[in-house]
């Protein structure tokens, strides 16, 4: 298997989730040595060039490789080899823990049950609000953008009157709390609009796994902001920085 022949075999697979669940199962059955040297492969291919296809494979493989997709025993073989070979771009794609990114005091506010839409309105129980998150109203759906509770969150972006411009909203808020920023990272229809990958990506409050992960699928521009970005932990930072690397050198083994 080259980078080449493991673009054309997904893209043959035009549903995602099916692209997505057969890459896991390649990674799963295969030899961890020959799929590093593969992902190490597409994902220079993919920084180098504006190849449509290579980006699409490098964003169905940061979603099949996120837990629970990918078992942690192939994982665990996968990042040991990537990490014994120095394929550090393609370990840190396996990594499933972060360092907190949020403090005590942050995340116990953000939890708060109560909380009023409005600064001078009546406190809403946590039931209320994701009850209002259901809304078509334009004004109460604004004002729950700002609302950091994940159960918030999650009835708000399965809301069809919810707009790209909200999430990215949702995503840059800060201070927040890191599930609230997962429940974005993975939903299934927003999860792949550029801009709110960006946004998930940028904000400090991000578990640095999973910003490493969407990283992966970024422009060169957007990689050189965060590897200077020192708000942002220092292991995206790190990926970053060799993404833009990998963009620089000659091809190898791109198949």
């Amino acid at each position: 298997m080259t980078a080449r022949g493991l673009i054309l075999r997904l893209k043959a697979i035009r549903e995602p989730e099916l692209r997505r669940i057969h890459l896991a199962g390649l990674l799963e059955a295969g030899d961890p040595a020959v799929w590093v040297e593969v992902l190490d492969a597409l994902i220079g291919l993919a920084a180098r060039t504006d190849d449509a296809d290579a980006q699409a494979i490098v964003e169905c493989l940061t979603q099949a490789v996120a837990v629970p997709r990918l078992s942690y025993r192939a994982r665990e073989a996968l990042y040991t080899e990537a990490r014994q070979v120095g394929r550090g771009a393609v370990a840190r794609l396996f990594l499933d823990a972060s360092p907190a990114t949020a403090n005590a005091r942050e995340l116990e506010r953000a939890l708060e049950p109560e909380r009023p839409l409005q600064p001078r309105g009546r406190p809403l129980t946590l039931g209320e609000r994701k009850a209002a998150a259901r809304t078509s109203r334009r004004d109460i759906l604004i004002a729950l953008v700002r609302d950091p509770h994940p159960d918030v969150v999650a009835v708000l972006l399965d809301n069809p009157h919810l707009t790209e411009r909200d999430v990215v909203a949702i995503a840059a808020l800060r201070p927040a709390a890191p599930p609230a920023l997962v429940k974005v990272a993975e939903h299934p229809r927003w999860s792949t609009r550029y801009l709110v990958k960006r946004a998930v990506v940028l904000n400090p409050y991000t578990p640095a796994n999973v910003a490493i992960r969407i990283s992966t699928t970024l422009r060169r521009l957007d990689l050189a902001a965060i590897a200077a970005d020192v708000n942002l932990p220092d292991v995206l930072r790190l990926h970053a920085a060799e993404l833009l690397a990998a963009a620089r050198r000659p091809a190898r083994g791109d198949g």
